[in-house]
C-alpha cells in the first residue's frame, strides 16, 4: 500500500493536469478540459482541488472515502459509478485492489461558458450524486475518452467534442440550473452557416480547431452545434475534419513532389505514420501508393 498527497490546481491554464503524477496514466488536455485514464495499484490518496472535477469508475473496486475530517466509509465502487469531487475540500481515498477510472477536469471558464450557453440564465451550482450512483451515459463517454488518450496520436477536435458533451451532461443532470428550451427549427445549420464552418475548417486544416471556435462561428452553444453539424453534414465535426485533411493530402500527393512527411504536417497530421495509418483506415490505401498513381 502507498499514500500520496496531491493538490490539484485546475486553474493552471498551461498544465491543468500537471499536478496529477504521470505514472498514474495517459492524459490529454484540450481547450475545454482534460482527462486522465488512471490506473493505480492498491493504495490511498489525499487530495484537494480548487475546482470540481468528475471521476468515472472503469472497473469495480472496494474503497473507503472521507471528506474533510469525516470518518472513512467503506463501499463498493461499481463500473459506471460517477463521483463529482467538490472544490476546496480535502478528500481521502483508500482502495484494496487495482483502481481504474477516468478523471475529467474542466478549465475554470468552461463550466461558466457551457452554463451560459446551455442553461437558463447561466446560474448553476453542481450537486454531486450520492456515493454508488451509476451513470451509464457518463460511463460510455468516459470509456471512449479513456481509450482515445491511450492512442499514440489523438484527434483534438474529437476529445474537445466529447469533453463538451460530458460537461453539458454534468450541468444538466447534476446542477441546480435549468435547461433552455430549444426552438424546433434549431436543428440543422443553415446553408450560410454550414458554408462558413466548412470554409473555416478548410482554411485551418493544419491547425488544432477547438469546438468552441466552430460553435462561435455558428452562433450556437457547443453541444447544440455538435448535434446540428452531424445532422447537416452526416458526420460529427472531427470526422469531417479528417475527411478534409485526407482530401488535401491526396491532392498534394498527386499534384506536388513534396515529401510525404511535409504533406502530413501541412494537412494536420503529427507525422507521416499518422497520415499513413489514418489514410489506410479511411481510404484503404497508403500515401505511397497514391503517389505512384501520378
Amino acid at each position: 500500500m502507498y499514500h500520496t498527497v496531491v493538490e490539484l490546481d485546475v486553474s493552471n491554464q498551461s498544465g491543468m493536469l500537471s499536478d496529477i503524477p504521470r505514472q498514474i496514466g495517459p492524459r490529454r488536455e484540450t481547450s475545454v478540459g482534460g482527462i486522465v485514464n488512471a490506473s493505480r495499484a492498491a493504495g490511498s490518496m489525499t487530495f484537494r482541488s480548487n475546482a470540481e472535477f468528475a471521476t468515472v469508475i472503469l472497473s469495480p473496486v472496494d474503497m473507503e472515502a472521507a471528506f474533510s475530517s469525516d470518518r472513512l466509509q467503506k463501499f463498493q465502487a461499481p463500473i459506471g459509478m460517477l463521483v463529482v469531487n467538490p472544490s476546496n475540500i480535502e478528500r481521502t481515498l483508500r482502495w484494496n485492489g487495482l483502481k481504474q477510472n477516468a478523471a475529467i477536469a474542466f478549465r475554470p471558464a468552461t463550466y461558466s461558458d457551457l452554463a451560459a450557453a446551455e442553461l437558463e440564465g447561466g446560474h448553476w451550482e453542481l450537486q454531486p450524486p450520492k456515493f454508488g450512483h451509476i451513470d451509464l451515459w457518463a460511463l460510455r463517454l468516459a470509456q471512449v475518452m479513456a481509450t482515445e488518450v491511450t492512442r499514440p496520436t489523438q484527434n483534438s477536435l474529437y476529445l474537445d467534442s466529447l469533453l463538451t458533451v460530458f460537461g453539458v451532461h454534468l450541468l444538466r443532470h447534476y446542477s441546480s440550473a435549468k435547461q433552455q428550451m430549444l426552438s424546433p427549427t434549431a436543428r440543422r445549420l443553415s446553408v450560410q452557416v454550414s458554408r462558413r464552418v466548412a470554409e473555416y475548417m478548410q482554411q485551418n486544416v493544419s491547425d488544432s480547431i477547438p469546438v468552441n471556435e466552430l460553435a462561435k462561428i455558428s452562433r450556437m452553444s457547443p453541444s447544440h452545434f455538435i448535434r446540428a453539424f452531424k445532422l447537416t453534414f452526416g458526420m460529427p465535426p472531427h470526422q469531417y475534419l479528417v475527411q478534409i485533411r485526407l482530401q488535401r493530402a491526396e491532392r498534394l500527393l498527386l499534384e506536388t513532389t513534396l515529401p510525404i512527411s511535409d504533406i502530413a504536417l501541412q494537412t494536420g497530421f503529427v507525422s507521416q505514420s499518422h497520415l499513413t495509418d489514418t489514410m489506410k483506415r479511411y481510404k484503404q490505401i497508403t500515401p505511397a501508393k497514391i503517389r505512384h498513381l501520378r
